[in-house]
């Protein structure tokens, strides 16, 4: 090869080799991105807030019980004691519950019963076989009201005559009104007639009592209570204190737990997708950085070898013209 040509040889491998560091350096400012975006990916990762599931002792309060003459069962229960704002000495408002007996009235129009005589006494002959003795009565201003107002009409007064059966497995009153339904005791046959029923039942009564004095115990759990009612009696309640576990504030809380895990789920998953991607990319740039390493040293490599024939070839011309 001679001279000329191996300069230009030379000169070209140069040019390579200046262009695949170049690449290099790109590469390598690409790996960095990644590496700051993967970095930026971690940080955001670490700043989620893990959803924590709630326990179900946080749903557990504090429910005081105390006996209530007021109380059809003889229980109550003290809730919200709330603090009287600038009361001296200091009294609480306190919510009570408690449960009383009351009468519960049905209509039903146009049922039909069956009208039986049997030693001369009225019966009527239940769906299930059962024979009940109905009775003629007399009826209250206040159950004509209940009638009237359970079934939407003002039909029945105390002048109508009533009758009225006891059915054991309702534990219900069942009123006919004779007058107003055409009640025939005098036949014996199934009729159609208006029933009334009254029954027994339970509901929750809820009060508010004001101004309330508490005394505490040394562990500092409310034992008593001390309030004048509305008549001027002074009243006072001994407490026992009991846990409740409030289980619809308890599933609340588990769907905003499970809302917030899915949530939290998808962002990780987002993130370890994201980080997978840039992860693959950095190989296949790090692989092509082997490939210009690989090439590099092969330019490096040849170009000293050129180098050394050049050398030769100015060192013979040089000794040609000594």
């Amino acid at each position: 090869m001679g001279m000329a040509a191996s300069q230009a040889r030379y000169l070209g491998l140069s040019a390579r080799k200046t262009n695949v560091e170049f690449e290099g350096q790109q590469v390598n400012q690409q790996r960095t991105a990644l590496a700051n975006e993967s970095a930026g990916l971690f940080r955001r990762m670490l700043a989620l807030d893990v959803p924590t599931a709630p326990a179900k002792s946080d749903y557990q309060t504090d429910v005081y019980t105390y006996k209530e003459p007021k109380a059809s069962d003889g229980k109550a229960t003290a809730t919200n004691f709330t603090l009287n704002e600038g009361s001296d000495p200091e009294t609480y408002s306190v919510d009570i519950r408690y449960n009383v007996d009351y009468t519960q009235y049905g209509y039903s129009p146009q049922q039909t019963v069956n009208i039986l005589k049997e030693d001369d006494k009225l019966i009527v002959q239940l769906a299930n076989g059962q024979k009940m003795e109905i009775s003629k009565v007399s009826v209250s201003e206040q159950l004509v009201k209940e009638m009237n107002k359970a079934a939407n009409t003002d039909t029945n007064s105390v002048e109508d005559e009533y009758y009225r059966y006891y059915n054991p497995a309702s534990q219900c009153y069942f009123y006919i009104n004779a007058t107003d339904s055409g009640l025939n005791t005098e036949i014996d046959t199934s009729q159609t007639v208006d029933v009334y029923t009254s029954m027994a039942a339970v509901k929750s009564q809820t009060e508010t009592l004001k101004n309330v004095s508490i005394g505490k115990s040394a562990d500092g759990l409310y034992s008593t209570m001390f309030w004048t009612d509305e008549y001027g009696v002074s009243q006072t309640r001994t407490l026992s204190v009991g846990q409740e576990y409030d289980d619809v504030a308890y599933q609340n809380a588990m769907e905003k737990y499970n809302a917030d895990k899915d949530a939290y789920d998808k962002e990780i998953a987002d993130i370890n997708a994201k980080t997978e991607e840039l992860q693959e990319t950095d190989r296949t740039l790090e692989l092509r950085l082997k490939q210009l390493d690989t090439e590099q040293q092969a330019l490096q490599t040849e170009m000293e070898s050129i180098k050394k024939v050049i050398d030769k070839q100015v060192e013979t011309v040089f000794k040609t013209f000594q």
